[in-house]
């Protein structure tokens, strides 16, 4: 029965993300040394998609995760989580540590990781940056 409710949210979620999803561009990164700063790839171009974003203000629900701090059993300066509905794009690669501008104000975030949903969209946590890498 939890399978049939997952779907549901999965296919509202992607239909969510096709009927208001913002413009945005994803910037691959190569990182052949693990050590060095990330750069922006030199053979792979950016390319455009539409995401949809969210922030988890049900934080109760990742208590169980995270560690209780404060009086009560409360959580203490706990940022919310902000998750991304990417629109995946054939031929196009998707991977943690690239990174992605909003159009529509160009805010940059980088892909911290994902989830594929198999309905064409991925559902990823993201975290705001000040500014790309370089080249």
């Amino acid at each position: 029965m939890a399978n049939i409710f997952e779907r549901a949210v999965s296919v509202a979620r992607s239909t969510t993300e096709r009927v208001m999803g913002k413009e945005v561009t994803i910037f691959p990164v190569s990182n052949k040394d693990p050590n060095a700063a990330p750069r922006l790839s030199q053979t792979d171009a950016p390319y455009t998609t539409s995401a949809v974003f969210y922030e988890n203000t049900l934080i109760e629900n990742d208590a169980k995760a995270q560690p209780l701090t404060g009086g009560g059993g409360k959580l203490v300066n706990r940022a919310l989580q902000r998750q991304a509905s990417i629109r995946i794009v054939e031929g196009q690669s998707l991977m943690a540590g690239y990174y992605m501008r909003r159009e529509s104000d160009g805010a940059i975030f980088i892909i911290s990781q994902f989830d594929a949903d198999g309905l064409g969209t991925v559902l990823a946590v993201v975290a705001t940056v000040k500014a790309l890498p370089e080249a």
